[in-house]
């Protein structure tokens, strides 16, 4: 299987909502891992995405979402999908602090995670370039951007392909709470149109490949294991007894709009 390994992405830190505590990565840092997914399997994923449909275009469709409130800063904190980082946006699902300490083995499953996201939205993307909202006059983004992220293609949107990638992860890792975990997993990517990066079309495509790219990685060698892992770690930064102080924050800005 080809190398794919996970790339930097523009993402900016809102600390004194999510603030991230020590990670496992640092100077001596191994390398990203292969994904769990052929690449075969990989563009017969993308292949059979339906394609998008035609893009209104419409900027009124962020009205709804205006800068500065709760849901805009959640979406801040949520560009931030590169593991470890990204496990803390299920802290408040689990009742843990999952970045209290290094969780080498959950780490890793989310990292192959992240990289076959990657592969598969990349390759997915030529079938359909389609520009990223923020391209529109006077739709500016909730994060930094380059010239080369905002002409980046919208369709599908990477952040909810990993998303709902790492909300089923969550699901079989802590069963009992899997409802939550899928639904934090789709938060992920709805706030990559929050942000104006996708348009909220390319966000409901993202997360149906995020859920088949799922699918096709639990079948593959290697990943049962690295589940069981994964879980053991989870199970222990359960029984710590710490919470993110955040989550207060988390649910008035996730909770269902009024009306």
């Amino acid at each position: 299987m080809e190398r794919r390994t996970v790339k930097s992405a523009a993402g900016l830190w809102a600390g004194v909502l999510l603030s991230a505590c020590a990670s496992a990565g640092g100077p001596g840092a191994t390398p990203a891992p292969d994904g769990y997914v052929s690449e075969a399997a990989i563009a017969a994923l993308a292949e059979a995405a339906p394609l998008p449909a035609a893009a209104t275009a419409d900027p009124t469709v962020f009205d709804r979402v205006p800068p500065g409130g709760d849901r805009w800063q959640m979406a801040i904190v949520h560009a931030e999908l590169r593991p470890p980082e990204a496990a803390q946006h299920f802290d408040c699902v689990l009742g843990a602090r999952l970045l209290a300490k290094p969780r080498p083995a959950l780490a890793h499953l989310l990292t192959r995670l992240a990289v076959d996201a990657e592969a598969l939205t990349a390759r997915a993307a030529r079938r359909a370039p389609r520009d990223r909202p923020v391209v529109q006059p006077g739709l500016e983004p909730c994060q930094r951007t380059t010239e080369t992220s905002r002409r980046s293609p919208s369709w599908p949107a990477g952040g909810a392909v990993v998303g709902a990638a790492y909300g089923a992860a969550f699901a079989d890792l802590a069963p009992d709470r899997a409802d939550a975990a899928r639904r934090r997993g789709l938060d992920l990517g709805e706030s990559r149109a929050v942000c104006r990066m996708n348009w909220p079309s390319d966000v409901t495509d993202g997360a149906r490949l995020g859920q088949a790219l799922y699918a096709e990685a639990v079948s593959q060698p290697g990943f049962a294991a690295d589940l069981a892992a994964a879980r053991v770690e989870i199970d222990a930064a359960r029984a710590e007894g710490l919470t993110n102080p955040a989550c207060a924050f988390e649910r008035r800005a996730l909770r269902p709009a009024a009306g």
